[in-house]
């Protein structure tokens, strides 16, 4: 009978407290994961950033070799496959 009176007096039953216990961890997981993410997500941005920046030094260093090192004879360009092309 106290069971009964604990539950109805009170207006809560017996599956809510381990429910708002669940329903509070949730929250805690969903916001951690949550945090977690969009600091995987900053780190791969800097990441990319510092890997863009490094290709575009060496592309700007390698141009001038690269523009002084290429020359064409009159007549004749190679193809990408390496096959000249008259």
């Amino acid at each position: 009978m106290r069971y009964y009176e604990f539950v109805h007096n009170l207006g809560i039953h017996s599956w809510d407290i381990p429910a708002l216990i669940v329903a509070v961890i949730l929250v805690v997981m969903i916001l951690v994961h949550h945090r977690n993410q969009k600091k995987r997500l900053n780190d791969f941005e800097d990441d990319l950033d510092q890997k863009i920046q490094e290709i575009r030094e060496e592309m700007a260093e390698n141009q001038p070799e690269m523009a002084a090192g290429e020359t064409v004879q009159a007549g004749e360009a190679v193809q990408a496959n390496g096959t000249a092309k008259v």
